[in-house]
């Protein structure tokens, strides 16, 4: 089985998940774009069981970050564990995002991907 790892800036969270993500995406609603400082972000999803961590989190809207560093990590919901991509250990990653939530904020001179439709209603 395979296993990705990934973490915070300063290292003080850790995580791991098994197996391949069940989706990828990238989301531009106005709260991801807020906190990821970027105009979308980028996401993969494993189930729960799939998922582990160490060192403590906070969080704020199921959102969990680094209380040390401020790092944005994952979000655990409905038995799924949303991991942002850019916090994986190795970059570039082998995890292309198929589809998008909230389009229709998509910046004009982003290019749309390429693949099954786009959500606009972020659902």
């Amino acid at each position: 089985m395979r296993y990705r790892s990934g973490g915070c800036s300063c290292g003080a969270v850790r995580y791991r998940v098994a197996g391949e993500p069940l989706r990828a995406g990238i989301c531009h609603c106005t709260s991801c774009r807020k906190e990821s400082g970027s105009v979308f972000t980028a996401f993969a999803v494993w189930p729960e069981s799939a998922f582990e961590t160490s060192g403590e989190t906070r969080q704020w809207e199921r959102r969990h970050f680094c209380p040390e560093c401020g790092s944005r990590l994952f979000e655990i919901d409905g038995g799924e564990a949303e991991i942002k991509i850019g916090t994986l250990d190795t970059a570039p990653t082998d995890l292309s995002p198929h589809y998008e939530l909230w389009a229709h904020r998509r910046e004009p001179w982003l290019k749309p991907i390429e693949r099954p439709a786009a959500a606009p209603d972020g659902k």
